[in-house]
């Protein structure tokens, strides 16, 4: 009785060890907007793209009515394309990956020649993983 008590118990164990590494080895590979997508729109996006603000005496807006500053307003979008800058789960219908995608040359291209450094073919891939993955901003809220 004591062997079967012990075997069993050290079976329950070994399930549960296993059972955590697997959920942590799965939620280890989910993008972490914070720490992995957030940087990038600071460094590439937000100059153009933040909540109404004073600079040198200069009433700065979005450009295109678009805030990338905050989490509903990044769901939210801008003047053209409403609810379109992130689909949840579908990258390819959101406006924020194809304008990054865009060649140089086009118009649409974002950022735009002389605003900021383009977003990597391999931070495109990132920010479409998260957006595939339903594009979680986990407890972040950012500005409202």
């Amino acid at each position: 009785m004591k062997n079967t008590l012990a075997l069993t118990l050290a079976a329950v164990l070994a399930l549960g060890v296993s059972f955590t590494t697997t959920t942590s080895a799965q939620d280890a590979g989910k993008v972490d907007f914070e720490k992995q997508i957030l940087p990038i729109l600071k460094e590439s996006c937000f100059k153009c793209h933040e909540k109404e603000h004073e600079d040198n005496g200069k009433i700065k807006k979005p450009k295109g009515g678009l805030r990338l500053d905050g989490a509903a307003v990044i769901m939210k979008g801008g003047k053209e394309y409403p609810e379109e800058n992130v689909v949840a789960g579908k990258p390819d219908a959101s406006w924020l990956v194809k304008t990054m995608a865009l060649p140089d040359t086009d118009d649409l291209a974002m950022p735009p020649e002389g605003k900021g450094d383009r977003i990597t073919p391999a931070n495109i891939d990132l920010i479409k993983k998260w957006i595939t993955e339903g594009a979680s901003f986990g407890a972040w809220k950012g500005v409202e």
